[in-house]
């Protein structure tokens, strides 16, 4: 029996390979005050510090997203969520991570859990996705015909952020770079994931519709805004006050070089780990 090989998200997969695996012991409100770059370039789990156990968990997205082929038995390598959370939540009970005793499906601070495994799986996975979609929404002929999109509820969720109920349905341009980072102070980025479990998502608006909601003009031109976000990104990591700078050398070690004003990921973006 012939299989097809399912059409690979290029964009997506290039995201995920510049993640390098980080081990750390920072809970989330930690690495929120972590510069956007770091976090963009990391693949992170709040209070896992070993870097081996992320890089399974990285080689193991990175095969799903690229439907790499097991050379053995000729199926896919990573099949998916279940068999993720299955694969992950066996190894850290192995691994003596997450919390002692039972384990609460629903618990998110509980690494073996259903519900943090899955939220992991998710949040990477889309996040990869987003961009992927943003980076094809950037090309200056779709800008032409898509200049807008719409900020939209794509789930219910039992608690919506105020900030997003109050634009949820409304259209921006793209290039308005600082509402749609205004969107999403979780990840700091101008694409979804909006937020853990947030639930919202976007549409795009083509150029009839957003003229007649006066959201752009007929001679107006929406142009690319990733140099734009790039300067936002590296303005992220300049200024980092010597408090931060100490807590990034000391919290991700090896992961980072730190001189001056300039941070860099140095951690090895191996692809597997055995």
């Amino acid at each position: 029996m012939n299989f097809i090989k399912g059409i690979l998200f290029k964009e997506a997969i290039e995201k995920f390979s510049e993640r390098s695996a980080v081990g750390s012991r920072m809970r989330t409100a930690a690495w929120s005050k972590m510069p956007v770059a770091i976090r963009e370039r990391s693949l992170f789990s709040a209070g896992v510090e070993k870097v081996r156990f992320m890089q399974r968990m990285r080689g193991y997205l990175g095969d799903y997203m690229a439907k790499a082929i097991d050379p053995e038995h000729g199926g896919l390598r990573a099949q998916g969520r279940a068999e993720f959370v299955a694969e992950f939540r066996e190894l850290a009970i192995r691994e003596g991570l997450g919390k002692k005793g039972d384990i609460r499906e629903g618990d998110l601070t509980d690494l073996r859990s259903l519900a943090r495994l899955q939220l992991i799986f998710d949040t990477q996975v889309e996040a990869a996705n987003e961009f992927g979609w943003w980076k094809q929404g950037q090309d200056e002929d779709v800008l032409d015909v898509f200049p807008a999109q719409r900020f939209v509820r794509v789930r219910p969720v039992s608690a919506p952020r105020d900030y997003h109920a109050a634009h949820e349905g409304e259209v921006r341009r793209k290039d308005d770079l600082q509402f749609w980072l205004s969107m999403n102070p979780d990840f700091g980025v101008p694409w979804g994931p909006w937020g853990f479990n947030s639930g919202m998502g976007v549409e795009d608006v083509d150029r009839i519709e957003a003229e007649q909601l006066g959201v752009i003009t007929p001679e107006e031109k929406v142009l690319p805004v990733e140099r734009e976000l790039n300067d936002h990104m590296k303005a992220s990591m300049e200024g980092v006050d010597k408090d931060l700078r100490a807590r990034i050398e000391r919290e991700l070690g090896d992961a980072v070089s730190v001189d001056g004003d300039d941070i860099v990921l140095t951690a090895s973006r191996r692809k597997n780990a055995n």
